[in-house]
């Protein structure tokens, strides 16, 4: 954690002039700010306790870089008056700024944590004619929101770059029909959000093709299609989804040693029929659940054994509170 006016300068050499005032004694108030590169671009981890943000002409005037900052609200609440709107960014949703536009952002109460993705503007308005919506929020029911989660949690990939300038100004489309995949030019963008939408419903056991179909904005024969020219099908794509979540609820327990009831967790995952549920996990994982869990703690156990045999790491000196695992790809 750091200080205000140690956070106060970092916010402005990251994002440009953005002027911050505390809403309580400077002494007091610990955020924190930390730079993370995902999908290609500088996505910034911040944690903001109670303070007054504001971006004035003034500020426009002094940068000679301009930007369009993706929000992805994660805690707290952030109030925001921009391009003519006001509105309130709860968690899980995502909101446009436009740093050639004043603003202002108030976080009350709490402490609010957010991720901001830094886009240069001229290279969202590259491939589209029109201007995207600054001001205006997404939440989790938009067919664009998925795809949208996933590039934030892209843990330094680079070859998601084209895919964030495309589907950003789509998801802030201005007018038109409600954006789905159809609308992407890239067939493997067009699938990337269909499965990234996949993944983020399978826990619903009442999913289909077709409610599938409607959350991604294609027909169901548009959405067979993608699966078709991707080598698979919606059944096999969701059986696969659902489970991975159930292997990665078992590794989770057997790293805890604790006895978890397999059924639930695989009701959890959206599977409804028990006996298809371990005939298809035999399939994939080449044994049964419980055989599975085993193995996880026997190599637990074993690599248990293993560290207890190195020397201790070295412990880190104290620093920054960060908002992201750590990841050597990040640099």
């Amino acid at each position: 954690m750091i200080c205000f006016d140690t956070w106060n300068s970092t916010l402005r050499a990251n994002c440009g002039h953005y002027y911050a005032s505390p809403d309580r004694a400077a002494a007091g108030w610990m955020g924190s700010f930390e730079l993370h590169r995902r999908s290609g671009v500088d996505v910034a981890g911040i944690r903001c306790p109670p303070a007054r943000i504001t971006r004035t002409r003034q500020g426009i005037l002094r940068d000679d870089q301009e930007h369009f900052f993706l929000l992805h609200q994660l805690e707290g609440e952030t109030g925001i008056h921009h391009a003519g709107r006001e509105t309130l960014l709860r968690p899980g949703e995502f909101l446009l700024l436009d740093s050639t536009r004043a603003a202002e952002l108030s976080v009350t109460g709490r402490p609010a944590a957010f991720l901001s993705a830094h886009l240069p503007r001229a290279l969202v308005l590259e491939t589209r004619r029109e201007m995207p919506q600054a001001g205006c929020k997404i939440a989790p029911p938009h067919p664009l929101h998925a795809g949208l989660r996933g590039l934030l949690e892209a843990d330094g990939a680079q070859d998601n770059a084209g895919y964030i300038f495309e589907l950003v100004p789509l998801a802030f489309a201005a007018a038109g029909p409600r954006p789905g995949a159809g609308s992407l030019t890239s067939r493997k963008h067009r699938f990337r959000l269909v499965r990234e939408t996949l993944e983020l419903l399978s826990a619903d056991a009442q999913l289909t093709v077709d409610s599938l179909a409607a959350r991604t904005g294609l027909s169901r024969r548009q959405l067979q299609r993608e699966f078709q020219e991707s080598g698979t099908t919606f059944t096999e794509c969701l059986t696969r989804t659902r489970l991975a979540a159930v292997a990665a609820s078992l590794r989770h327990a057997a790293r805890q040693g604790r006895r978890v009831p397999i059924a639930q967790i695989a009701y959890g995952a959206g599977f409804g029929d028990i006996s298809h549920f371990n005939r298809v996990f035999r399939q994939r994982y080449g044994c049964a659940p419980r055989g599975f869990l085993s193995n996880c703690n026997l190599n637990g156990s074993l690599a248990q054994d293993a560290n207890s045999l190195a020397p201790p790491p070295k412990t880190p000196p104290p620093g920054r509170a960060c908002l992201f695992p750590s990841n050597p790809a990040d640099g």
